[in-house]
């Protein structure tokens, strides 16, 4: 296992350094999206966004882009090798698969995270908006990090039986900020909640606003979270499992 680790950890920096440019425009475009959604907004409705609102979409916005991220990690690193014809290989090392591409979206949401911190420090000096961190919120963050690898499982199994994936990430990602942003976790009635479990991220996110606004939560949601997170997780580790076992028994892993 840690020649995996290194070795994944290796060629993500490699990338990293021998493509400067991507990692350069993936943080303007992070930056200029979240700029004109905020002034964008100031200007259609002629006051500008503060408060709550603007703590909520500042973070929203910075879970929306790392979840995007994550999700797509692993679809698009199935899609690259089918297209690179090197699919088949990497689905023979001594590792399951799904500790394979694991590992792999794990050193490719390190590599992320760095300039995403650097963005989320602009904006938060450019919307003057204070979030008071507290340690305790990476258990919702990390909580969330899982759910979107178990989607990105979800969507890596489809890659592995039809190859190409990019609308259907473009479909998951967009549908991503509707249920990141949607509360339904702050419903009171018991519906809204058994959605909570069941909607990826709803309840991550509503917990993060919570603790980093210091706002009073239902002690429910640390439930719904915990529960989206294991009900995903399993979704997409059983997709992937099952749709590996397809792909080897038609003996497409090679095919692109």
């Amino acid at each position: 296992m840690i020649s995996l680790l290194l070795a994944e950890w290796r060629r993500t920096v490699v990338e990293t350094i021998r493509y400067p440019l991507e990692t350069i425009s993936s943080m303007m475009t992070l930056f200029i999206v979240f700029a004109g959604l905020f002034y964008g907004a100031t200007y259609v409705t002629h006051s500008p966004i503060g408060g709550g609102r603007l703590t909520t979409v500042v973070v929203g916005y910075a879970i929306w882009m790392t979840m995007m991220a994550a999700t797509g990690d692993l679809g698009w690193s199935i899609q690259n090798e089918a297209q690179n014809g090197t699919l088949e290989q990497v689905m023979l090392v001594p590792w399951s698969p799904v500790t394979v591409f694991l590992v792999r979206a794990f050193m490719a949401i390190l590599a992320f995270l760095i300039p995403m911190v650097v963005v989320v420090v602009a904006l938060l000096i450019m919307t003057r908006v204070h979030l008071d961190w507290q340690w305790l919120a990476l258990a919702p963050f990390l909580a969330a990090l899982g759910t979107a690898w178990g989607l990105g499982l979800a969507v890596a199994a489809v890659a592995l039986l039809f190859k190409r994936v990019g609308q259907v990430l473009n479909i998951v990602q967009f549908g991503l900020l509707f249920v990141i942003l949607a509360p339904f976790a702050r419903f009171h009635a018991v519906v809204w909640h058994l959605v909570s479990m069941v909607v990826p991220f709803n309840a991550q996110v509503l917990l993060l606003r919570n603790l980093l606004s210091h706002t009073r939560g239902s002690d429910w949601i640390w439930w719904e979270s915990g529960i989206n997170l294991a009900l995903i997780a399993t979704m997409g580790i059983l997709s992937f499992v099952g749709a590996s076992r397809i792909a080897r028994h038609r003996g497409i892993l090679g095919h692109y």
